[in-house]
């Protein structure tokens, strides 16, 4: 491998992720090579075939937009590996299924309580945030494997958590400072969906 060709790969795989990079560097090489053996079959010289392959595979840095937006990128395969490893970590533990779908139930008994007593403020946001939390906690364990149940699931969970927060927060900078960490992932996912087929969708991307 060239110099020239090696620099032009580090470029044109920048931020990709470690099988993205494999996939595109087995491809150029295979793809240099043919153009290579055809320049000189044309009768250029060797390094002027290297020129003239190396000029045909154009800018690196336009390579690199372009393959960004088809392959994964190493963020969007880390929060693939992320997710499936807590999925796998709590499918292998039975107790943290039912601690999981535990938890939510505690700020709903708690919104019963302070109802029966008159306290209505306080149920009402207890009562919210017990329902965000059976959202997000119990997800994992729902029947949604198909896009349309998952399209569905996804707009019920970001009306029921902006609505949590809103009224947590009445509106202010902390909802935005609250939402934007889970807005990024649920952004990188939406990038994931579009570039992997369904049949390889793991459960997180339903969600």
């Amino acid at each position: 491998m060239t110099t020239e060709l090696e620099i032009w790969l580090k470029q044109a795989t920048r931020k990709l992720s470690k099988e993205s990079t494999a996939q595109v560097r087995t491809e150029i090489q295979e793809h240099y090579e043919s153009a290579r053996e055809a320049a000189i079959d044309s009768g250029s010289s060797a390094d002027e075939a290297d020129r003239i392959t190396i000029t045909a595979l154009g800018s690196a840095k336009t390579a690199n937009c372009q393959y960004r937006s088809v392959l994964l990128t190493s963020a969007e395969a880390r929060t693939l590996r992320e997710g499936n490893w807590e999925a796998r970590a709590v499918c292998s533990r039975p107790w943290l299924k039912w601690l999981l779908r535990a938890i939510p139930m505690a700020p709903l008994f708690a919104a019963a309580a302070c109802l029966v007593s008159g306290e209505i403020s306080q149920a009402r946001v207890l009562l919210v945030g017990g329902l965000v939390m059976v959202l997000l906690l119990w997800a994992p364990f729902l029947p949604i494997y198909a896009p349309s149940r998952g399209r569905v699931f996804r707009i019920v969970k970001w009306v029921a958590l902006v609505a949590a927060l809103a009224l947590a927060f009445n509106w202010s900078w902390l909802l935005i400072a609250c939402l934007w960490p889970i807005a990024r992932v649920e952004q990188i996912r939406v990038s994931i969906r579009r570039k992997l087929p369904v049949s390889e969708w793991p459960k997180q991307l339903y969600l």
